[in-house]
Parts: structure tokens; sequence; C-alpha cells
């Protein structure tokens, strides 16, 4: 028969075999359980990372849409001036032509009828002009200015007042279509 001090002993070795090979599995479970915490932590830093960038990707290509919606619209209204100038630079000799006619023609001539559709017809075009944001300006007994004249001949007298006018500047704007052509006086000693 065996005494209780050998089933103790008997016990031990077989315990302390379990213990440790608990704590081996457990030791084992921890490392196993840490490496896959590093690992998941690796991977949610590169996903906070990747959608970070993907998020500043997303912000820049919004900018850059807003800026071509922006350029398009710009491009769109410089089309449309530059166009729209074209054709009225066209147009404009016979609006001066009409302009010559209604000042030059005799007083006795401006009772007549083809006399009173001129006036007419130049009336009608000018307020087109004006709706299409076109006006014209007289530069006489205005001083030269080289941004909106272009000097045709001079006159001794006061310098750099416009004495007459050939041709009249148009403004689409705030900018110039065509300079008006002009005499001016210029001192001479």
């Amino acid at each position: 028969m065996t005494t209780k001090d050998e089933n103790q002993n008997c016990e031990t070795p077989e315990n302390s075999d379990f213990d440790s090979i608990e704590n081996e599995i457990r030791d084992l479970e921890e490392n196993e359980f840490n490496e896959r915490k590093e690992e998941l932590d690796m991977d949610f830093s590169k996903v906070t990372e990747e959608l970070n960038s993907s998020k500043d990707s997303l912000a820049r290509a919004q900018a850059d849409y807003q800026n071509l919606l922006r350029r398009v619209e710009r491009d769109k209204q410089d089309m449309w001036t530059y166009i729209t100038s074209n054709v009225i630079l066209r147009i404009l000799p016979f609006v001066d032509n009409l302009d010559r006619i209604i000042t030059w023609t005799p007083e006795d001539l401006q009772g007549n009828s083809v006399f009173e559709w001129v006036k007419s017809t130049y009336s009608g075009i000018i307020k087109t002009l004006e709706n299409l944001w076109i006006r014209s300006f007289d530069s006489i007994w205005n001083e030269l200015d080289v941004e909106l004249h272009e000097v045709m001949s001079q006159l001794p007298w006061k310098e750099g007042i416009i004495i007459q006018e050939f041709e009249k500047w148009y403004k689409m704007w705030d900018k110039v279509i065509r300079h008006a052509k002009v005499i001016v006086w210029n001192w001479q000693e």
C-alpha cells in the first residue's frame, strides 16, 4: 500500500509538469497574442495612413476640379469677348460712315426721309452695341491718352489736346476694342 506521502510525491512531478506545460502554453499564447496584436497595430497604421493619403488625394482632386470649372468659365467668357469684339470691329467702319453722313449732311437735306432713315439706323445700331456692353467715347477737347488714342496728325497749339477725331474709340466692358484715331495740337515754339 502506498502512503500519503508517496501519493503526494507521485502527484508533485505530474503537477509540476502540468504547471510548466500550462505556463509554456500560456507564454506561447501570450507571445502569439502580442505578435498578432503588433501585426494588427501595423495593419491599422497602414490603413490609417492610406486613408489619410486618400483623403488628401480627394481634397486635391476636388480643388483641381473647382479650378478647372473656374478656368473653363473664364475661357468661355474670354472666347465670347474675343468673338464679339472681332465681329464688332468689322461693323464699326459702317457705324463711322453713318456718323459721318449725319454730321456732314447739309441742313437743307436734313429734313429728307432718307436722312431720317440714316439717323434711325445709326441710333438703332448704337443701342444694340450698348446692349452688348459696348460704348463709344468722344475724345475731342480731351487730353491725349496713349491707351485710348492713336495720333494720326499734329497741329501747332496747346500740346496734347485732341482737336479732331477720325474714328471714335470703343470699349467692351473695361477692355478697349478700338483706339480712337485723332489729330492733336502740339506746342511749337
